[in-house]
């Protein structure tokens, strides 16, 4: 009858294992912050673009939040946002929106307030917005440069007007025609210099090609702002066209200056050479980055790399704890010490060990050889024996409910934990998940269990750091002794226990307040 239903118990199992672990991602992927855990309130922005749903709002570079909707209302944007209650925001909060990147994404920049003014209500509106510049208001600026250039010119057209401004502009012209005949012969004694700054100038472009292959859109768009800026540039200088043509001015100082610039412009073409002669033949780092196409590649995937794990890590709390429960029917201690891993508030990462006094069970065939009279030749043993056993889950948490899935004592398992928070007396506000009622359910496929091994739990934080804990493990299966050692192997036994948790931050101020030993 037991051959029967040990097969039939499997598959059950495994059939309940793969329901569970269906509905289980099914919740992981929604994420998100939970509705206990986040403030929602909005903000008007005349310019939205750039936002959409799940668009984060973070202080100093730390997410606290996510955008949740956007409308329309009247002629600005409404924009819905959950904030983390923890983070305390005000009435006088502000928000800032700011480019993530050269793409157009856009997050928020929240300031959550000072802490004299109230804290800001459920569906409270922060009423500070700042938005980020526009193209529209960088043209606007454009104009206003152009005004002042206006200005300039006028000026200009007063001071050249007159027959005295005529004379002047002929002795202009005149030294312009001296100042041309000097440069074409400047020129032509440059001109072999100016070949090979350009086949320098060939090669460079050869590698700056290999370079930007695969950026068409991107060049493309520099081109346009390029094109719009030579635009305005060419309006300027019809301007200045006219005022020269109009006007007169003591302009001999500029001329003798432009020749001056002309003989540095001389030696720069000569600097000029030499640089880009070196960076053709790939000497220093950036010779090395043009010459070399694949290392070029391989720096920028290593700064993204490198950029990602690093906002990864800032944002990764650990905690650390350790446990110590007596066990009355065993009369001996359960000690263990535990590690969280938490990327962010609705999930994290246990890794445990433990020093169960249960042990482990393991069967063993011994062959006696001869064997004793009526003993069969193959023997089966039981050994129980000391182990050190580890853990390590994953868990998710949905509102008051986390749910826990991985390796329990060494053994596939799976958990739950519902989280209440408690008022007590010593302390004037409520504290979050001081109550906690954990199940965890392992050791599905040991033969000396009749059931699986289910433990219930109940777990009450005091005071800070500390908390009590009782509960009964095995609860289903009938208690079972080691005929030698008459240590319990399996079956119902309570417990009692305590413990202490600190977390990375907590550490950090405990090893700076220690004193420091003399020597």
């Amino acid at each position: 009858m037991k051959k029967i239903l040990t097969p039939f118990r499997v598959g059950l199992l495994v059939l309940a294992s793969g329901v569970f672990l269906f509905v289980l991602l099914t919740f992981v992927k929604k994420g998100g912050l939970a509705e206990r855990e986040a403030l929602t309130v909005y903000a008007h922005f005349r310019d939205a673009s750039g936002l959409g749903k799940k668009s984060r709002v973070q202080i100093a570079g730390i997410a606290v939040g996510e955008v949740k909707d956007i409308a329309l209302e009247g002629t600005r944007a409404k924009v819905s946002l959950r904030i983390r209650r923890d983070v305390g925001l005000r009435q006088d909060a502000s928000l800032t929106k700011r480019s993530e990147s050269l793409l157009g994404d856009f997050l928020l920049d929240l300031y959550p307030g000072s802490e004299s003014a109230p804290l800001m209500p459920e569906g409270g509106e922060i009423k500070l917005v700042i938005d980020a510049a526009g193209m529209e208001q960088v043209f606007n600026t454009l104009a206003q440069i152009t005004a002042d250039i206006q200005q300039v010119t006028s000026a200009l057209r007063e001071v050249l007007g007159g027959e005295k401004g005529a004379g002047s502009l002929q002795q202009i012209i005149e030294n312009l025609i001296q100042l041309s005949a000097t440069v074409d012969r400047t020129v032509r004694e440059s001109a072999e210099r100016l070949a090979e700054i350009l086949k320098n100038f060939e090669g460079v472009s050869d590698d700056v090609r290999g370079i930007t292959r695969g950026q068409e859109d991107t060049v493309r768009n520099i081109v346009h702002n390029i094109d719009l800026i030579t635009k305005d540039t060419r309006e300027v200088l019809a301007t200045v066209k006219k005022v020269l043509g109009s006007g007169e001015g003591e302009l001999k100082d500029s001329v003798a200056s432009l020749k001056q610039t002309l003989n540095r412009l001389d030696a720069t073409l000569a600097n000029l050479e030499d640089v880009t002669r070196k960076v053709k033949e790939g000497h220093g780092p950036v010779g090395a980055l043009l010459a070399n196409e694949r290392l070029g590649q391989r720096i920028s995937e290593s700064v993204e790399d490198l950029s990602d794990f690093t906002a990864r890590l800032t944002q990764l709390e650990a905690e650390v704890g350790i446990k110590s429960d007596y066990l009355l029917s065993q009369g001996a201690a359960k000690n263990s010490l535990a590690l969280r891993l938490i990327p962010r508030p609705d999930k994290y990462y246990l890794l445990e060990v433990v020093d169960d006094p249960r042990g482990s069970v393991e069967t063993v065939l011994v062959q006696s050889n001869p064997p004793s009279s009526g003993d069969p030749v193959i023997q089966q043993r039981t050994i129980t024996k000391d182990a050190v056993k580890f853990s390590a889950q994953f868990a998710k948490r949905f509102s008051f409910t986390t749910l826990r899935f991985g390796i329990i004592e060494s053994t596939g398992g799976v958990g739950a934990d519902f989280n209440f928070p408690l008022k007590f007396l010593w302390y004037s506000r409520w504290i979050e998940d001081a109550l906690v009622i954990k199940v965890d359910a392992f050791n599905f496929s040991v033969v000396e269990l009749d059931y699986p091994r289910i433990r219930a739990t109940v777990r009450l934080v005091p005071y800070e750091h500390l908390f009590i804990n009782a509960g009964v493990d095995d609860l289903l299966n009938v208690p079972t002794r080691d005929r030698q050692t008459n240590r319990l192997i399996a079956g119902r036994d309570f417990f009692v226990g305590a413990g202490l948790f600190f977390t990375d931050q907590d550490l950090k101020a405990i090893l700076t307040a220690a004193p420091i030993p003399s020597p």
